[in-house]
């Protein structure tokens, strides 16, 4: 039974990966723009941050967090640098209804078992690369995430739109938390392996669902 526990466990990992971004391990050059380029910054109301996590015994949660400023610096209807903030602090959810049980949830995502918001408050994203992609609207990016206070690179597929007045960039970038020191596990007091792994095995991806407007 315990096998075929393990084993079970082994495949929710292997499915939920197959998403994941592409993750460098090395931080690279930030681009820079051309004094020529139009900075446009990121309109937080209509830019918006959707996160996704989950235990393997159990359905996702979700929720959302706030932008706290970021830019884009375009150049003939091209994408040349972007940065954004994001304020950890804000983090909310919205899938658990009962006040309470929201409250832990979110006490234990802003402690140091996760974010360790009080440390670090906000994490940070940086474009080191844009690729064009193979359709329209479309791109590959490449940037420096920074999530407490650790930095590595990562690669991503992304829908973009770029003018000299408006940029509108959406992608899904699912990360493995650990390679951000984002790690938590209990140790085995349950009296059963399935409470053990109902309450001790979340799975090691974070999703974010990332969509931001730039405007003059």
């Amino acid at each position: 039974m315990k096998r075929i526990l393990i084993v079970s466990a082994a495949l929710l990992v292997f499915a939920s990966c197959k998403d994941a971004a592409k993750t460098s391990g090395e931080a690279g050059e930030v681009k820079t723009a051309s004094t020529e380029a139009a900075t446009l910054n990121i309109d937080k109301a209509l830019s918006v941050v959707k996160w996704e996590g989950a235990k393997m015994a159990e359905s996702v949660h979700s929720g959302t967090v706030d932008i706290s400023e970021g830019s884009f610096s375009v150049k003939n209807g091209k994408l040349e640098a972007g940065t954004f903030t994001i304020d950890l602090t804000t983090i909310k959810n919205s899938d658990i209804a009962d006040t309470a049980m929201r409250a832990k949830l979110l006490g234990h995502l802003k402690s140091a078992d996760f974010f360790m918001t009080d440390s670090f408050p906000t994490a940070r994203f940086d474009v080191t690369a844009v690729a064009p992609g193979s359709v329209a609207d479309s791109a590959t990016i490449t940037g420096n995430l920074t999530i407490k206070g650790i930095t590595n690179g990562v690669t991503f597929p992304a829908k973009l739109s770029v003018s000299d007045s408006t940029v509108d960039a959406s992608a899904r970038i699912t990360i493995n938390r650990n390679e951000w020191g984002i790690i938590w596990g209990g140790t085995k007091t349950e009296k059963s392996i399935k409470d053990y792994l109902k309450n001790n095995l979340i799975k090691d991806e974070i999703t974010f669902d990332v969509n931001l407007k730039g405007t003059k």
